[in-house]
């Protein structure tokens, strides 16, 4: 009797520590394709949403010249920026590397890196 009719034959064959290490190769390639292209992304969120806030500026200011001006004297406003918000952060609590992926990572970008790589990619 043969049980090997329509199915694979059993056993280890000869390809098998070969396909997993082509496995892990394009899994590890897919993987930096998907993080380069979020972080693609993430540029062009930040360019579309920097966009919107010149648009609502340029509304506002429009909206805010055909007003009369506020005479009320008692109108001030009160507080200051402080450091952290005039100059962005400059330092990361999130770690450098991922810690259970086995791709290599990127540097990570947070603060005023945005304007670094913002300009670079002008």
């Amino acid at each position: 009797m043969v049980d090997s009719i329509g199915r694979f034959p059993v056993g280890r064959s000869a390809m098998v520590g070969k396909k997993r290490k082509n496995f892990l190769q394009t899994t590890i390639k897919k993987m930096e394709q998907w993080r380069d292209k979020a972080r693609i992304n993430l540029f062009q969120q930040r360019r579309r949403y920097k966009g919107k806030v010149e648009t609502n500026k340029a509304l506002m200011k429009a909206k805010k010249a055909g007003k009369l001006p506020n005479l009320n004297p008692t109108f001030v406003t009160i507080g200051h920026r402080s450091i952290s918000q005039r100059y962005g952060v400059t330092h990361s609590t999130v770690p450098l590397k991922p810690k259970y992926s086995i791709v290599k990572p990127r540097e990570r970008i947070y603060g005023n890196k945005w304007k670094k790589y913002e300009g670079g990619r002008k």
